[in-house]
């Protein structure tokens, strides 16, 4: 028997450092809460205490997109082209909808909260619905992806907007695109619906808002014939300020936000009807003695209807904002702005629109990429630096410790005692930060260049620094005397340095202290040894510059990471390359050694973390998280922490589990998805009698996981099937003998201690909604004839009577010739056919019943509510006129 090497598997542990990130839009909610999407989570953020509310995450995929219509749920838009619905404090979904095979874009809510519109990449939106869980249709008509929707709810009307150019208008009664309105050739990238649906707002790449009124037709059985659902009219265009391209319209109590692509909002205002009828009267008038055009035909132009207010500029980027009135006898709008810089910020505007910042939530993240991250001593906490500020992490907590300013920093290290930080710059400096006072210590003019790497001296006595200016440079820790009244602090001193023929990308120590490698811009590593600093060792191979090395703990083995995605791994005794790897599909930016093993983690711009074997060369693990490229990694003194950080600006923590890896299980599992996942990508389903071409058509989609559903269904059939066969053949037997023993159940049925007709029900109850339907399309026709009397049988016993009729309606639209074909199911259909139509009006009757009751318990207690605040608020009233009387009386006396 061959023994298999096994490994420890590392895991995700957590990630924190996002505020919100610029992948998606955010929601302002009452009471100055705060919706932010952060990388495959959603954050509520308190603006007001600067406070994490909840943190809702379900799967690695990113989030794309915010919807809410009561505040109460949230509906998010993925990546992976999926949409979960929240409640606001809880922390898993209630709803999963998979409709889109990519990325959602963006998510609208209608007037009722019952409709949700989902708008992807892959060009389709699609309609479900919220109650029943479940894809309504998809509409196909956009040629590029889908950037915004505006439902019209006095004419049940969806308008959508595309890169394609196009504005679609659908009707979603008869479910076909009516009119499409050109923006030329620009695309659209946001619309909007203002003035009580009588004008629609679209922007673009170009310096233009252009306006479309909008004539509603009303419901379809009151329209006469050939009248479309909306008449829509080009009535002009409104000149915007910015030259960039519009990023969002917003519309709040006749204010029209258009956030620009860059730090710019810029607002419009709508006149009410009183100010536009007074406006168009001074125009007539003026127009009065002019023969050329009469009193009659004068109207208002588009800039005369909506009037550029003013411009409001930002500190930063915009990615997104969020609008809503402030509901006080003051008045005004609050204003929430995600910019791109890990910032979410909130402003008030007066009703006379003069605006200013309130609250800010910034603390918990870094403003700039992350490029250097460090454990301390112990492995509780983690320092990292970016571009003006270096901060210090708990990570058991994931709170941050303290935050010191610092230059744009590159790379770092712990100081001995870990109270303090050296930290490299790109302007060349070497700062010391310590991190218990929070403040900045000392910062040394090292190097004529950025620095790029810092290596501690493994003796914890120094450290050596390597830059643009072709210099290594040595220093040594001292104590510094502190002045009168202070106390003494840690210092640093330059000792000497070692100049190179090409510019300083890293350097590394040996574990033993007694080599020193050193990478330069030329592609190749150079070795000395650190008393003399005389030359030992080139090593050369790789076709493009290595930007980082590591040293194992027995100073035997060095491995080098280059732009050119491949790792090596040497020998420090001659130099000799035991193994050149293709690790990642983009440059390898960082690796580092297991500390007392042969074990190495590399991070790279390719978005993984991967651990290899330098004795074996095997690739053992991959782990995915990071949104962007990666651009550091280190490992604890135990190994038994990895901390990676991104350019999506968070760090991530990784920990070595207690749970065994093989690599041949490792494999097989990965071949298996693979498998998998071309199953599902070569198979298309189409539905019978379903035209390809056709505008709407069904809401599912073929995945892995309608397909194990299926499989689930057929398997609960066999099931019903066997335990029907047994059945029979025992009426059989008891007809020849009396005293025949009964038939043993299926051990599936004899453990949940149910019927087999009920264990197919409960196998198809536990099926999402929305993949239904998908899962009864995949099932061959012959299943399909024993779900059709097991469909019968339900719903005689009036068990999940909707459920029933759902599947009944859809396998008849679908297999309706092969059924009409058949002889077998005459009786199950005549008998479907009676069945549910006196069961469905039993539960119309019931629900009626229901709902009238309903209301009038409703109308009681608002009555009852009603009389008892208006009583409650004039006494109210009366004891606050009485302190005003005695306020006034103490202040005249």
């Amino acid at each position: 028997m061959v023994l298999t090497h096994q490994y420890l598997r590392y895991a995700h542990h957590s990630v924190w450092g996002v505020v919100a990130s610029p992948t998606s839009n955010i929601l302002l909610l009452k009471n100055n809460v705060i919706v932010c999407p952060a990388l495959e989570k959603v954050i509520v953020w308190d603006a007001r205490k600067n406070v994490k509310l909840n943190e809702m995450s379900e799967g690695t995929s990113t989030v794309t997109s915010l919807a809410t219509h009561d505040e109460k749920t949230i509906a998010v838009g993925y990546e992976d082209g999926t949409v979960r619905i929240f409640g606001l404090t809880s922390k898993l979904s209630s709803v999963v909808l998979s409709g889109h095979t990519s990325s959602v874009t963006v998510l609208k809510y209608d007037n009722t909260g019952t409709r949700l519109c989902s708008g992807s990449l892959d060009t389709n939106v699609i309609v479900w619905d919220v109650v029943s869980q479940c894809g309504l249709f998809r509409l196909k008509g956009h040629r590029g992806p889908i950037n915004d929707c505006v439902f019209l709810e006095n004419s049940n009307v969806l308008i959508t907007s595309s890169k394609d150019t196009y504005i679609k208008l659908w009707c979603l009664d008869s479910q076909h695109c009516f009119e499409t309105l050109t923006n030329g050739r620009d695309e659209v990238w946001s619309i909007a619906v203002c003035g009580g649906e009588t004008r629609l707002i679209a922007g673009s790449n170009t310096a233009e808002l252009r306006v479309w009124s909008l004539v509603q037709g009303g419901e379809l059985g009151k329209r006469k014939s050939g009248e479309k659902v909306v008449q829509c009219e080009l009535l002009g265009a409104l000149v915007r300020k910015s030259k960039e391209r519009v990023n969002c319209l917003a519309v709040v109590d006749g204010l029209v936000f258009c956030q620009n692509n860059d730090s710019t909002i810029e607002l419009f205002k709508l006149k009410s009807a009183e100010e536009q009828e007074k406006q168009l009267k001074r125009k007539r008038k003026k127009l009065k003695n002019s023969s050329t055009v009469s009193p009659d035909e004068v109207s208002l132009d588009v800039d005369e209807e909506i009037v550029y207010m003013k411009t409001i500029k930002c500190s930063n980027k915009i990615r997104s904002i969020s609008c809503r009135a402030i509901k006080k006898a003051k008045g005004g709008t609050k204003l929430c702005c995600l910019f791109n810089n890990n910032k979410v910020q909130n402003y008030t505007l007066t009703p006379d629109l003069e605006h200013q910042p309130t609250t800010t939530v910034e603390l918990p993240g870094h403003r700039s990429d992350i490029r250097a991250v460090r454990f301390t001593s112990d492995s509780s906490r983690v320092l990292s630096v970016s571009d003006g500020m270096a901060k210090l992490w708990s990570c058991k907590t994931q709170h941050c410790i303290a935050t010191v300013e610092c230059g744009n920093g590159m790379c770092a290290v712990m100081a001995p005692g870990d109270q303090y930080a050296v930290v490299g710059t790109k302007k060349g400096e070497v700062q010391l930060l310590d991190l218990v006072s929070g403040v900045k210590v000392s910062s040394v003019a090292a190097h004529g260049g950025c620095v790029w790497d810092i290596a501690l001296r493994h003796d914890s006595r120094g450290f050596a620094t390597g830059s643009a200016d072709k210099f290594v440079k040595f220093w040594e820790f001292m104590l510094v005397e502190g002045s009168a009244g202070e106390k003494s602090r840690i210092g640093v001193k330059h000792v000497k340095s070692l100049q190179m023929t090409e510019d300083v990308l890293s350097v590394c120590y040996s574990k033993n202290n007694k080599l020193l490698a050193v990478s330069l811009l030329d592609c190749t590593v150079k070795v000395f040894f650190t008393d003399t600093l005389k030359f030992f060792l080139t090593l050369y191979g790789h076709k493009l510059p290595v930007t980082s090395m590591d040293i194992s703990t027995d100073s035997t083995l060095i491995v080098t990471g280059s732009a050119d995605k491949n790792i090596k791994i040497w020998g420090l005794d001659f130099g000799d390359c035991h193994k050149s790897i293709f690790a990642h599909d983009e440059a390898v930016m960082k690796v580092a050694f297991v500390p007392k093993t042969h074990q190495f983690f590399s991070v790279g711009k390719d978005r993984k973390l991967k651990q290899w074997d330098a004795d074996n060369f095997e690739h053992i693990q991959t782990l995915e998280g990071h949104q962007k490229e990666v651009w550091c990694v280190d490992i604890s003194g135990t190994g038994d922490f990895v901390a990676t950080s991104s350019h999506d600006k968070s760090i991530r923590l990784w920990e070595r589990t207690d749970e065994p890896l093989v690599l041949e299980d490792e494999r097989e599992t990965a071949r298996e998805l693979q498998y998998e996942k071309s199953l599902v990508e070569s198979q298309e389903t189409t539905i019978p009698g379903e035209n390809a071409e056709n505008e709407a058509e069904s809401a599912g989609k073929k995945s892995m996981e309608t397909v194990r559903a299926a499989e689930r269904i057929m398997e609960a059939i066999e099931v019903y099937r066997q335990d029907k066969s047994s059945e029979e053949e025992y009426q059989e037997a008891m007809k020849v003998d009396k005293t025949a023993p009964p038939p043993e159940k299926h051990i599936i049925l004899s453990t949940m201690n149910i019927s087999a007709s009920d264990y197919v029900l409960d196998v198809i109850k536990k099926v999402r909604p929305s993949e239904l339907e998908e899962s009864l399309l995949v099932l061959p026709f012959h299943y399909i004839c024993d779900i059709l009397v097991l469909l019968n049988e339900w719903l005689l016993r009036k068990q999940s009577v909707e459920l029933c009729c759902k599947c009944t309606f859809f396998l008849l639209r679908v297999h309706h010739n092969q059924i009409v074909a058949n002889k077998v199911l005459v009786n199950v259909i005549e008998s479907l056919n009676k069945t549910t139509r006196s069961v469905v009006k039993e539960v119309k009757d019931v629900i009626g019943f229901n709902l009238a009751a309903l209301k009038f318990l409703q109308l009681d207690q608002q009555d009852t509510n009603e009389s008892f605040f208006k009583d409650f608020t004039g006494k109210v009233k009366d004891v606050k006129r009485k302190k005003r009387a005695v306020l006034k009386t103490v202040t005249s006396g």
